[in-house]
C-alpha cells in the first residue's frame, strides 16, 4: 500500500528545508523582479542627474559670462555703425569718381577708361560696386595716383593692379590697369559720411 503524504509526518528538519527552499525562491523573485529593476532605475536617475548637473554648470557659466557677451555685442554693433557711417551712399559714388579724376589730374596721369560692373558680393545694408580704371603716366605719377587710390581703403578694396612699360627709359611711361570695389551704404541711416562734403579722404 502506498502511504499518503501528510504534513503532520514532516519532521522539524523537513520543515526547515521547505522553509529554506521557499525563502530562496522568494529571494530570487525579489532579486529579479524588484531589486535589479530598482538598481537600474537608480543608475539611470544618477546618470540623468549628472547630465543635468553639467547643463546647470554650463548655464551658470553662460549666465556669468552674459554681461561680458552683451558688452562685446554692443561694442561690435557700435563698430559696425561707425564703419557704415563712413561709407558713401549710392548718390555719393559720383563724388568718389570725380575725386579720382581730380587725383589723377593732380598726379598728371591720363585716365584712358573707367568702367563699372558688379562686384558679386552680398553684404547686408551694403552694396559693392566694381570699377575698372586704366591710366597712363610716368612711374612717379602712377605711384602717386596709386597712393591716392590706396587711401580710400575705408570704403574701397583694390582687387587688381597691373603695370606695363611702353619704353625702357629711367622714368618710363606706364600703362596701369586697376580693379577696385567701392562699398556704398544702402540702409536707412548711414550717419555722417566723410564724403558728405564731396572730399576724398
Amino acid at each position: 500500500m502506498t502511504s499518503r503524504f501528510s504534513l503532520s509526518r514532516l519532521k522539524q528538519r523537513d520543515w526547515a528545508i521547505v522553509l529554506l527552499v521557499l525563502s530562496l525562491i522568494l529571494a530570487g523573485l525579489w532579486w529579479w523582479l524588484l531589486y535589479t529593476p530598482t538598481q537600474e532605475s537608480i543608475a539611470d536617475l544618477e546618470a540623468e542627474i549628472d547630465r543635468l548637473d553639467v547643463q546647470i554648470e554650463r548655464g551658470e557659466a553662460a549666465r556669468r559670462n552674459l554681461p561680458a557677451l552683451r558688452l562685446a555685442v554692443a561694442e561690435l554693433e557700435a563698430d559696425r555703425r561707425e564703419f557704415l557711417a563712413q561709407l558713401p551712399t549710392e548718390s555719393q559714388v559720383s563724388n568718389v569718381i570725380d575725386d579720382l579724376r581730380l587725383s589723377a589730374s593732380d598726379a598728371d596721369v591720363v585716365v584712358n577708361s573707367l568702367g563699372q560692373g558688379s562686384a558679386g558680393e552680398n553684404i547686408q545694408d551694403v552694396r559693392p560696386i566694381g570699377f575698372s580704371l586704366a591710366t597712363t603716366g610716368t612711374f612717379g605719377e602712377t605711384m602717386a595716383f596709386l597712393g591716392t587710390l590706396e587711401g580710400l581703403q575705408r570704403f574701397t578694396k583694390i582687387n587688381q593692379v597691373s603695370l606695363s612699360a611702353s619704353d625702357p627709359f629711367d622714368d618710363p611711361e606706364l600703362n596701369a590697369n586697376y580693379g577696385f570695389t567701392v562699398y556704398v551704404f544702402t540702409g536707412d541711416d548711414p550717419g555722417e559720411s566723410d564724403l558728405a562734403a564731396g572730399g576724398a579722404p
